[in-house]
């Protein structure tokens, strides 16, 4: 390890010590963020320039930039190759790996793999090569577990989402293990798993689309389903703080309040006045619309690339999941749920 200011303490498993309000020092701290043309990407890139780091981007095509945006090193290219990486990774000493293939569908084409898996080996190859000392991968809460309202999941426990395996799930555990056995002997690294992130610019939209579309519902249909949601500010303030805070290898929620779908509902119809009225679904619903997407799938993939019976099971499932190891480690106090949904909207 560096003997630089900022340097990382390695921590031991079990739970973290409390932040102690040290901030990694920007001038320290040039950093690359893959991904960051997204929307979670693209928030830890410009809230890491405002902090007066050197940020270079990696985005596969030119971002949507504001008037007040802060200056990042934008790198066009493909996050696949290698020779890209190499450029990337000049004169950096941290790498935020935000970059991913996301879907609960299909993967006919296997880009879960070159993307997810393939692409996060080179990257951590490469980074150890260029001599970088923090690897902050951002992950998924799916590839945690779910828990209960009185005994919610943490970073420990067994992994028990059988029902929406798929190839996202598949690959992006896959590249956890990865970046979690770089830790053992190349360089320092870390995972955060964020829950369903709320916040402006969401342009495609990703994770902000249940409560867009909900807003402009007259009747929703919704499953009783749920998961905990987190601010798109506080995400990026903790891959921020984990350049020099967290346990070596180790991973952490970063979540906020849990939301069931009818509760998320009347969130959004309290800021908007819409959805008018909720349905919900009961959970026999849920084997029967399985087998319907099974059989539409192949039909939609053009329109609804997502279609899929993991797609349908992850709005049935309860994903509780504790972050306090998160909060307590990174320093994280979580707005009111309302005021990140009505964010997201005004987007």
């Amino acid at each position: 390890m560096s003997d630089r200011p900022g340097a990382i303490a390695i921590a031991g498993q079990g739970l973290p010590t409390p932040w102690d309000g040290r901030e990694p020092e920007p001038t320290d701290w040039p950093v690359l963020v893959t991904g960051a043309g997204g929307f979670v990407g693209g928030h830890i890139a410009r809230a890491m320039a405002r902090a007066g780091h050197r940020v270079r981007g990696l985005t596969r095509r030119p971002p949507v930039e504001e008037p007040d945006d802060p200056p990042v090193d934008w790198l066009i290219g493909d996050l696949r190759d290698s020779a890209v990486h190499r450029r990337a990774l000049a004169g950096v000493r941290g790498v935020i790996h935000a970059a991913s293939w996301v879907c609960l569908g299909l993967d006919p084409r296997g880009t879960s793999q070159a993307v997810n898996v393939e692409s996060t080996r080179q990257l951590l190859d490469e980074s150890a090569r260029a001599g970088v000392e923090r690897f902050v991968y951002t992950s998924t809460l799916y590839t945690l577990a779910a828990g209960t309202p009185d005994e919610p999941a943490d970073e420990f426990t067994a992994w028990n989402l059988q029902r929406v395996d798929s190839p996202y799930t598949r690959t992006k555990r896959q590249a956890e293990r990865l970046v979690v056995e770089a830790s053992e002997h190349r360089l320092s690294t870390i995972v955060l798993c964020p829950g369903m992130v709320m916040g402006p610019r969401d342009r495609k939209p990703t994770s902000t689309a249940i409560a867009r579309t909900l807003a402009r519902c007259r009747l929703a249909v919704v499953p009783r389903g749920g998961i905990p949601i987190v601010d798109v500010r506080l995400v990026a303030l903790a891959h921020r703080r984990a350049l020099v805070a967290g346990g070596h290898g180790q991973r952490y929620a970063v979540v906020g309040p849990y939301l069931s779908y009818p509760e998320l509902a009347a969130v959004v119809a309290s800021i908007t006045g819409r959805p008018r009225w909720v349905l919900t679904l009961p959970d026999r619903s849920e084997p029967v619309l399985a087998r319907a997407a099974d059989w539409l799938a192949p039909i939609a993939r053009r329109w609804v690339p997502d279609l899929s019976r993991q797609l349908i099971a992850g709005g049935f499932l309860r994903l509780h999941v504790r972050g306090a190891r998160a909060d307590a480690c990174f320093g994280l106090e979580h707005p009111l749920a309302i005021e990140s949904i009505a964010r997201s909207l005004d987007a």
